[in-house]
């Protein structure tokens, strides 16, 4: 087993592709994902307001526009026509009708209303737009009718009843910055280990010395001590992305560290045990490169990340459980992200230690044909 350890990290120190997947690469993916995710949120997009009504109430809900923090009011055309060339020339991604007799139809405590044209095909600015909009317009009919009711003489407790009939208490739990960094980048982290490891262990077993003549016991040793290699390497470099980061990026890290440990060491093993079986497929070094980059999105996919797993057919729910991925994004997010215990993802434990178990064996299984085979050539 020592020997099998020795030889294997030997092997990626000597491998300079090899080192650029294994050691480097899953800094380098998650510190540019967290770099492009760092904002967290949009501000300040661009919108155009179409004024068509030209009263102080149609300029106060302007500025409250204007001064965001969600929109930038960028245009003020005289038309559609005009604001809708600026949206199809994409210098705005939203549109603020405000229509002639709009203060008139307010101030009458009539329902006055005002059009949005949005880009649905911008999911987080369409948000952001739709968000800040509705919320001004809101804010100001409640203005208007408080006003209302003081001039008909109603007291404090009968305004707010009216104006808000009910109030809301909104308390974010584990997403404080509701941004998109902190949704998506666990995901991402846990997803790269297992894409890396299948990469990576190939492009490395490739060279490896394959022995003949070796017995159940040393395949057993061997699958071991190369599994235990990639647990100390990525074990350092989820614990330096973890600490530095998630620090520096403010992503949530509510969970016990012990059981983020646990969890990741069994995810480690059965990542490692399955690109052990798989690397015996590759006889390039080039090829498992080629092979399985592709299949990083619908591995994130089936994880369930940019996509709701509810949403899903039974039998694409079963192959994304045959993968460890699925479950340690799971068991990830809960843990590290909202502060769960080790019991509340007792699922996901069982899962990937039953797949870290029979990875293990398929691997030492497949490790013994292949020195069977070795020997038959020679």
């Amino acid at each position: 087993m020592r020997r099998a350890f020795i030889e294997e990290l030997k092997l990626i120190l000597s491998d300079g592709g090899a080192m650029l997947i294994l050691l480097f690469a899953m800094l380098i993916y998650t510190t540019i994902y967290s770099i492009a995710y760092g904002a967290e949120v949009v501000e300040s997009v661009d919108i155009a307001v179409v004024d068509e009504d030209h009263t102080p109430t149609s300029r106060k809900l302007i500025e409250g526009l204007r001064s965001g923090p969600n929109t930038r009011v960028g245009y003020e055309p005289q038309s559609i026509a005009e604001a809708q060339n600026l949206f199809y020339r994409n210098d705005i991604y939203g549109i603020v009708v405000i229509p002639n007799g709009f203060e008139r139809r307010l101030l009458s405590s009539k329902s006055a209303t005002i059009s949005l044209i949005l880009d649905g095909s911008h999911l987080l600015l369409y948000r952001q737009v739709f968000e800040q909009a509705v919320t001004d317009a809101l804010t100001q009919g409640a203005e208007v009718e408080a006003g209302y009711l003081v001039a008909m003489g109603a007291d404090d407790i009968t305004i707010r009843s009216i104006v808000e009939p009910v109030r809301l208490s909104k308390h974010i739990l584990y997403n404080r910055s509701m941004g998109y960094g902190s949704f998506v980048m666990p995901s991402i982290v846990v997803v790269i280990i297992q894409q890396t490891l299948l990469i990576g262990v190939a492009m490395v077993a490739v060279r490896r010395r394959k022995e003949s003549n070796i017995g159940w016991g040393g395949c057993v040793k061997k699958v071991v001590g190369v599994s235990l290699v990639y647990v100390c390497v990525y074990g350092v470099n989820l614990t330096i992305i973890l600490l530095t980061v998630w620090q520096v990026f403010g992503f949530p890290m509510n969970g016990n560290i012990i059981s983020v440990a646990l969890l990741m060491l069994l995810y480690i093993i059965a990542s490692a045990s399955l690109a052990q079986a798989l690397s015996h497929l590759f006889h390039r070094r080039e090829t498992p490169i080629l092979m399985l980059l592709w299949s990083s999105v619908p591995i994130l996919l089936l994880a369930g990340v940019s996509y709701p797993r509810e949403a899903f057919s039974e039998w694409l729910y079963i192959i994304g459980r045959v993968l460890p991925s699925s479950s340690a994004v799971d068991g990830f997010i809960r843990l590290n992200s909202m502060g769960a215990s080790l019991y509340d993802i007792r699922t996901e434990l069982v899962n990937i230690t039953i797949l870290a178990i029979l990875y293990s064996l398929l691997a030492i299984i497949l490790e013994k044909r292949a020195s069977i085979n070795k020997n038959s050539c020679r």
